[in-house]
């Protein structure tokens, strides 16, 4: 089947659901784009993602990375694609901040959605290479600007995020990686092993700029600790002139579920005393305090809500793919005709399920580029300032619930599917083993519950979170007389009474200090926010859609696009908002199986 995307959804978001005028009307983009581009980028970018793209990413699971002679290989093709991408703007020169002519977050993320969701092996270099030019543009010196960034963002040079180790994976501050200063207060030696290292080599590029975390000799203890360093696998001069290895070698690739287009490697760092990086940031204070993993933070915030983008994605190519077959396979009968399996009501229900949840967690997703944008980029501080907040809100609902999701979905699509759902004959079970590791990457599930239980309900006195708990309920205030979605409402506001149990839940056990039942609730928790979240995106496009149809004659082309909008908020809210009335009394209830029942039962050991 060819690969085809509902590009249709992201002219929505862009040109008539989000306020994007506000975005464009920003200083640093007003002169170079508005919205009469949206239609042509994204047309583009999607010929790109049909014609460039998809076509390596069957074959790059079918002939994954190889690595021999300490040597790492990638797939036919991802190289040439990768160039490509980077070369002609649909990569790390659009989407790096302060770049002249980087489009908007919002807009950018639209292109590369369709882009990654055609190869999501492909998708991470570029992010990665984004994600690491980032760090150089907002910590680095103009010198190391210089060094770096032409052949980064040009393509020549890739970059890779350096955190897990052997011995420390979620545990961030037990890094054992080491550097030692040198004459040049600038530059460093670098000893360590990182693994898990996406993108990591792999013959794209001439030369790979790894940003490594790892602790100066009176680095304190923990996270406090680590520096960042910018360590190139072959030494860059002030000019940005390559030279010679920089002692940084590949000693293993991993097999994996999934993503086989991709190089995950182990790397290490000086087996020859011969590694060298650039420091980012200010030295080591008095108390061996470094301000690395903050650094490092920028990145992987980016990350996270890039990879429940990514997950997303491949929800969303899943259900496309899933789509066509329904309309082509025939099964079955009906009125004693035989009939396409979509006339069956069961399969309706998993398509429907599908298109209200990737369209529902795409909305939230954008929802939070576009706070992004504002945060970056208005002249309005305080605006910015609040925008920034509720981006920092949605970030973990974006990854975990995003991810966790998409796992759901993709199965689904095989079960549309059937039996050649389970065979490599379409690449549905392919996105299925792709997909599974975006609920671990940047880390797990309970890290993003935890960070939103214990990080962004409580920020600043908990006063931005009540702010946005305050915005869903002026929104349901104000559109809860909808006489055509009013039972969506009444669920909607019931659901959010429920949320706001949650919240004064979690709050009574963080001040009773009674931390095991907020971990254990976590993720729980964290449902019952994106799912009343989404279910608001939902409901706010289907009133948008609304409008829009009251102007439209009765034979119009679009017709059954803004029909659809509405069918997938009522869908959402009367199927899958519900979730948020049982996941509150369980909450409320706090069981304490968990804590109670001795280890030795859960181990099966005969």
């Amino acid at each position: 089947m060819e690969f085809k995307y509902n590009v249709r959804d992201l002219k929505f978001i862009l040109k008539e659901w989000l306020p994007m005028d506000e975005v464009l009307q920003c200083e640093r983009f007003s002169e170079y784009y508005g919205l009469d581009d949206i239609d042509p980028i994204l047309a583009e970018g999607y010929k790109v993602a049909r014609e460039v793209v998809s076509p390596i990413n069957v074959e790059g699971d079918k002939n994954p990375v190889t690595f021999a002679d300490g040597v790492v290989t990638s797939p036919p093709g991802y190289k040439e694609v990768y160039q490509f991408l980077q070369k002609n703007g649909w990569g790390s020169s659009s989407e790096c901040v302060e770049v002249d002519g980087g489009m908007p977050l919002t807009l950018y993320k639209g292109v590369a959605e369709i882009i990654a969701a055609a190869c999501p092996a492909m998708g991470s270099n570029i992010k990665l290479t984004s994600g690491a030019a980032n760090l150089i543009i907002k910590f680095g010196s103009e010198d190391d600007k210089k060094r770096f960034l032409p052949k980064m963002l040009s393509g020549e040079w890739q970059g890779t995020m350096n955190l897990t180790e052997p011995s420390a994976g979620s545990d961030v501050g037990d890094a054992l990686a080491r550097s030692y200063p040198t004459d040049d207060p600038k530059i460093w030696k670098i000893k360590g092993t990182k693994m898990f290292i996406t993108a990591g080599d792999g013959s794209l590029c001439e030369n790979t700029i790894h940003m490594v975390l790892a602790r100066p000799p009176e680095g304190a203890k923990g996270s406090p600790g680590l520096g960042l360093y910018v360590v190139p696998k072959y030494w860059v001069d002030e000019n940005g002139v390559m030279g010679k290895f920089n002692d940084v070698t590949t000693i293993a690739i991993e097999h994996k579920m999934g993503l086989n287009g991709s190089a995950t490697c182990m790397l290490n760092y000086g087996e020859n005393d011969e590694c060298y990086g650039i420091m980012l940031g200010s030295a080591p204070d008095e108390k061996g305090r470094s301000k690395g993993l903050a650094m490092m933070f920028n990145m992987m915030n980016e990350s996270r809500i890039g990879t429940g983008h990514n997950a997303n994605n491949q929800a969303s190519a899943a259900y496309a793919l899933a789509s066509q077959y329904a309309v082509e396979r025939v099964q079955g009968y009906k009125g004693g005709e035989r009939v396409t399996i979509i006339k069956h009501e069961d399969v309706r229900r998993m398509l429907l399920d599908m298109k209200a949840h990737t369209e529902g967690i795409r909305a939230m997703i954008f929802k939070g580029f576009w706070n992004l944008d504002i945060a970056e980029n208005a002249a309005d501080k305080v605006k910015a300032k609040e925008c920034a907040d509720v981006a920092a809100i949605l970030t973990p609902l974006i990854k975990c619930y995003g991810s966790e999701t998409t796992v759901l979905m993709t199965a689904e699509a095989i079960q549309v599917l059937g039996g050649v759902g389970y065979t490599k004959e379409y690449p549905v079970e392919q996105y299925m083993r792709d997909s599974k590791v975006l609920t671990i990457w940047e880390g797990t599930s309970f890290i993003h519950g935890n960070d939103l239980v214990g990080r962004k309900m409580t920020m600043e006195g908990g006063e931005p979170f009540k702010k946005w708990m305050a915005s869903i309920k002026n929104f349901i205030d104000a559109n809860k007389n909808n006489a055509d979605l009013a039972k969506e409402f009444a669920t909607l506001e019931r659901a959010y009474a429920s949320a706001e149990e949650v919240l004064k839940q979690i709050n009574a056990w963080q001040a009773a200090k009674a931390s095991k039942f907020v971990n254990a609730f976590a993720i729980r928790s964290l449902f019952v926010f994106a799912q009343l979240y989404v279910s608001i995106c939902l409901l706010d496009q289907a009133i948008t859609a609304q409008k829009i149809l009251s102007g439209l004659p009765a034979d119009h082309y679009d017709l059954n696009f803004y029909k659809g909008k509405i069918y997938s908020a009522s869908y959402y809210a009367n199927n899958i908002l519900p979730n948020v009335f049982t996941l509150a009394e369980v909450i409320k209830r706090a069981d304490e199986s968990v804590f109670e029942i001795p280890e030795e039962i859960l181990v099966i050991d005969n």
